[in-house]
């Protein structure tokens, strides 16, 4: 079975699986460069069907992420009509009102029905229309083929992402969590796996969403919401406890808790930002990001204890954007009652149209397979590379230089303590960069971390770096008793005495923690054997890893993107496929400005 699976929304995605095995998924963002794209996903779909030498006829499902009624999202003129001014105010009110009484009936579900009766579809189509309108309009699919087009439950999505893409041989029982701002009308969800047969235990309604306070915390400090939650929790850290409790007291004692396995809070979501407003005056921003950051990890931390004793499985998958939170994973792991953990790697939305392919193909095929790596998008061989380069280089600017084992020469020049950026292979799906189009460097020296952040990312003081470890060499590094696998770069590590030395450059500065990726060789072969030549060459078994991006853009994921980065960065040193490209005048960043 061939399917296609979209997600439209922050970040839009497409994923590709064949007969129960995912060989692509890129966001949109990659080919458009507009961070966390909203736009249709025209680029991306078709980047897959002319990889794979498809049409549209030749998918036997395309999965849609999503259920419900869109009455808050999309609202690109090209894509959805809405009543515009008080209209559109009285409806949104209307909205609120009418799923505030369906929480307190017992028909929830027929009312959540109701809500595409005509009366509301006026204003707003409901999502299958509006997908199916957009496919339509936009590739030529024949509507009237509903047969073709599958529309699945956005935290189920999240479920089946974790679930069959990191499980590999594991068929014991499992707990699944999701928990994200909110999808279809949840914000959390627990689901048992056992024997391979799926029930949900327990789905918190989405006015009462934990992610969504995190979001608001977010914009309130300033930051965009659904994009600068981790410098919230990076700075989370610089409070300290006896000054961010008594924050958390007076603000948020008693906004949150429990019933069974389901969150309740004292106000709906969308109040959250003016509850915030009234209550901040006089608390310092680490204090807020601090107690913020307390209230989440003690939430799930509860949630999930609560879930293992109830059900006695203690082998747990998680999804969902707040699991990008990589301090909340760290305690999570850390739990005595967790046997064993896996955290989906960019657990945002991005990755729902993988858990859509997994779900369509579970349903209405077989089991599907788990992925090995997440390298899923776009790559380019030496010959494009070198047109591409022809195009831009001019021998006053620039040396370029062909090595047929480039990845001994950026070895050598890591060791020597020079910043070079990695672009080589297929480019990573997600967040993270994972070392295929990386900034790299020497990850002992504090150096390192200055010139990389004042003359090339230019991100926040307090942000830290993060590092890429050999399997081989992690123990020394990293305090890691229950061997988690890391191989994606969403949890953290307590770093060792010897981590402390040797990755002084990649550690968060206040709390001594990395956020490792903990790289296998079978993982990235070419990758692996660079950074043992450093090994070789320096006696550090890592080096420094960061997204080769400028701050505010995606990670990099073709030539001309990686050039605008080069071109518009004081980085010296280029790796593009086999050749080596040199500036030959680098201007400092403080000259610039």
């Amino acid at each position: 079975m061939k399917i296609l699976a979209l997600y439209l929304g922050h970040c839009t995605t497409v994923a590709y699986m064949d007969q129960g095995n995912l060989v692509d998924c890129v966001s949109e963002e990659k080919f458009d460069n507009i961070k966390n794209s909203m736009r249709f996903p025209i680029h991306s779909i078709e980047w897959i069907m002319k990889k794979n030498n498809l049409s549209l006829d030749s998918f036997d499902k395309i999965a849609i992420v999503g259920t419900s009624t869109v009455f808050y999202d999309l609202h690109d003129s090209d894509v959805l009509s809405i009543a515009e001014g008080e209209k559109e105010e009285r409806f949104i009110k209307k909205i609120y009102r009418f799923v505030d009484t369906a929480w307190q009936s017992e028909y929830k579900d027929r009312l959540i029905a109701n809500m595409q009766l005509a009366r509301y579809r006026k204003y707003y189509p409901t999502r299958k229309e509006l997908f199916l309108r957009q496919l339509g309009d936009r590739l030529g699919i024949d509507i009237g083929k509903t047969e073709q087009v599958k529309f699945v439950d956005h935290h189920d999505c999240h479920a089946y992402s974790a679930y069959y893409g990191l499980r590999q041989e594991d068929r014991s029982d499992a707990l699944v969590f999701t928990l994200d701002g909110q999808g279809d009308f949840s914000c959390a969800r627990v689901y048992t796996v056992r024997q391979g047969k799926w029930e949900k235990a327990a789905d918190t309604w989405w006015k009462y969403s934990i992610g969504e306070l995190y979001s608001s915390l977010t914009r309130i400090l300033g930051m965009k919401s659904l994009e600068h939650e981790y410098k919230v929790m990076g700075l989370a850290a610089y409070s300290e406890e006896k000054y961010y409790e008594d924050t958390k007291r007076e603000i948020f004692d008693g906004l949150f808790w429990l019933e069974d396995l389901e969150f309740r809070s004292r106000i709906p979501s969308y109040a959250f930002d003016n509850y915030l407003k009234e209550r901040i005056a006089y608390h310092r921003f680490d204090n807020l990001a601090g107690a913020a950051q307390a209230l989440l990890e003690e939430l799930v931390l509860d949630w999930i204890s609560k879930a293992i004793a109830q059900t006695g499985i203690k082998n747990i998958y998680t999804g969902g954007g707040v699991f990008m939170n990589v301090k909340l994973n760290k305690r999570i792991q850390e739990l005595s009652e967790v046997e064993s953990v896996h955290f989906m790697p960019s657990a945002g939305d991005e990755s729902t149209p993988i858990g859509a392919a997994y779900y369509i193909h579970k349903n209405y095929a077989e089991e599907p397979n788990s992925f090995d790596h997440i390298y899923l998008g776009p790559e380019y061989d030496d010959r494009s590379i070198e047109d591409f380069l022809n195009d831009q280089i001019n021998d006053f600017d620039y040396e370029v230089e062909y090595f047929e084992e480039i990845e001994k020469k950026v070895a050598m020049l890591l060791s020597d303590s020079k910043i070079v950026g990695r672009f080589k292979g297929r480019c990573e799906w997600g967040a993270r960069s994972l070392g295929n189009r990386a900034i790299l460097g020497r990850p002992d020296r504090m150096e390192t971390f200055f010139e990389v952040n004042d003359r090339i990312k230019q991100r926040d003081f307090w942000m830290p770096f993060a590092p890429t470890i050999l399997d081989q060499y992690a123990d020394r590094y990293l305090s890691n008793p229950k061997n988690v696998k890391a191989p994606y770069m969403i949890t953290a590590f307590d770093a060792t005495e010897e981590g402390m030395v040797k990755f002084k450059a990649a550690m968060h500065q206040r709390d001594k923690t990395l956020r490792a990726q903990i790289l296998e060789r079978q993982f990235n072969p070419l990758y692996y054997k660079l950074i043992e030549y450093f090994y070789d060459m320096t006696g550090i078994g890592g080096v420094m890893n960061t997204s080769f991006n400028l701050h505010g853009y995606p990670l990099a994921a073709t030539p001309e993107q990686a050039w605008f980065t080069f071109e518009n960065s004081d980085l010296e040193y280029l790796a593009l496929g086999n050749f080596l490209v040199r500036k030959r005048i680098v201007t400092r960043s403080d000259e610039k400005r």
